[in-house]
């Protein structure tokens, strides 16, 4: 064989051997995912009261697990003196975004699944700038410079 016809044999193998390897991880993908998803789904139509409960205490745990590995980094990170602080006032207003996203995302949800275009769109960009400001002002309060190690009574 030419050169030629070897690279271009080359390329079309390559070129087979990416498009198995696409294939194969779709397949293996959607494989994946109705082994989880059938045996949920099963679930969940057999015994309904059931699976809500196993839901929401599955939810629940999740709460429980992000609050708890919250305070662990919060507690860890109020000893490291490179770190600035946190105000309070920092922290209402991030409690206070996800608040506001989390509501807006859900009433956003409901008006459209009502068909309520007209009242969905313009309640999504008062979020979404209410959302602005709100992360404008958390950035501001934050602390920009390091804790001092020693107190300035104890340096004087």
């Amino acid at each position: 064989m030419s050169r030629g016809i070897r690279s271009v044999v080359r390329s079309w193998g390559d070129l087979a051997q990416k498009l198995g390897l696409f294939v194969l991880l779709v397949a293996g993908s959607a494989a994946v995912g109705a082994a989880i998803a059938w045996p949920l789904w099963f679930f969940a139509t057999s015994a309904r009261s059931a699976y809500t409960l196993f839901a929401l205490i599955l939810a629940g745990c999740g709460i429980l697990y992000a609050v708890a590995r919250a305070i662990l980094r919060r507690r860890r990170i109020s000893r490291d003196t490179s770190v600035p602080r946190r105000s309070g006032l920092s922290t209402f207003l991030g409690v206070l975004q996800a608040l506001v996203f989390f509501c807006g995302v859900y009433l956003a949800g409901v008006l459209f699944f009502h068909g309520m275009w007209l009242f969905g769109v313009p309640l999504l960009l008062v979020c979404a700038g209410l959302l602005l400001v709100l992360g404008m002002a958390r950035r501001a309060l934050k602390a920009s410079r390091r804790r001092e190690i020693m107190p300035k009574i104890m340096k004087e």
